[in-house]
């Protein structure tokens, strides 16, 4: 099974962000900034690193109101998975399927709209009591590389004052620029024909790699990168990868 890491690392390695890109002299005059603010804020604060995958910062608050080890949240660029670890695993599931249409909505865009957009997600969290508490966590893009591709990540998290659990995730995306509000993200058939394995597959194609170095990279079967690339042919309705990746690339479906 893929996990919901691997997925969110997947989608992040689509901004393609070198380290030439990034400063993180500059950054972490800003975290500073950002760590004074969430000494004053009641809120839980974080940031993640798209260019190295994983989280930057989590404020104290983590701590004061979930109670989860104080130790660990200093440590956040350690823990890995700390905090999804910590959601419903039904609303994780939802969640990353989720953010799968927000990035494939995102990179429908224009390259100079794709950071203008703040999304919000209601779900469930453990507290260190053992209780899920309906969270609510609203995230968008707070540092950009040179090249203006996102590159930090800010989530700001609260205790939603609406405690009556469900098994329902809620989303909405707002534009922070026009103020327009989209609650369902709305895709074409075509948008949603190949799986996020096969997309990524069909990129590393498009990218000159062999069945044998794409088996290497994503850890899987060369019989299961054969399989895929069937399937991307038959899904797409063509012959061969060439034809694969240009009809591909005019449905958007991979840049």
């Amino acid at each position: 099974m893929i996990s919901n890491r691997l997925i969110l690392k997947e989608m992040w390695s689509r901004q393609r962000i070198s380290n030439l890109d990034v400063d993180y002299d500059f950054w972490r005059q800003k975290r500073e900034l950002i760590y004074q603010m969430s000494r004053i804020s009641q809120s839980c604060l974080f940031t993640v690193d798209v260019f190295k995958s994983r989280y930057d910062f989590a404020s104290d608050s983590f701590s004061e109101i979930f109670g989860y080890n104080l130790s660990w949240i200093k440590n956040i660029r350690k823990q890995g998975d700390l905090i999804e670890d910590r959601i419903h695993p039904d609303d994780r599931d939802k969640m990353t399927d989720i953010q799968i249409k927000h990035s494939r909505f995102i990179y429908s865009l224009s390259p100079e709209n794709r950071n203008d957009y703040k999304n919000s997600y209601q779900f469930r969290m453990l507290n260190a009591k053992g209780q899920y508490m309906n969270i609510i966590s609203r995230q968008q893009v707070i540092q950009t590389d040179c090249n203006d591709k996102a590159w930090m990540i800010m989530g700001v998290m609260d205790i939603s004052p609406d405690q009556t659990l469900s098994d329902n995730v809620k989303y909405s995306c707002m534009n922070i620029k026009t103020g327009e509000i989209i609650t369902n993200l709305i895709t074409s058939d075509t948008e949603i024909l190949l799986t996020n394995r096969e997309r990524i597959i069909l990129e590393m194609i498009g990218e000159g790699l062999l069945s044998k170095e794409i088996a290497d990279k994503l850890d899987i079967s060369i019989y299961t990168v054969s399989n895929h690339r069937k399937n991307i042919l038959l899904k797409l309705g063509v012959n061969n990868s060439i034809e694969a990746i240009n009809k591909a690339k005019s449905l958007r479906i991979i840049d």
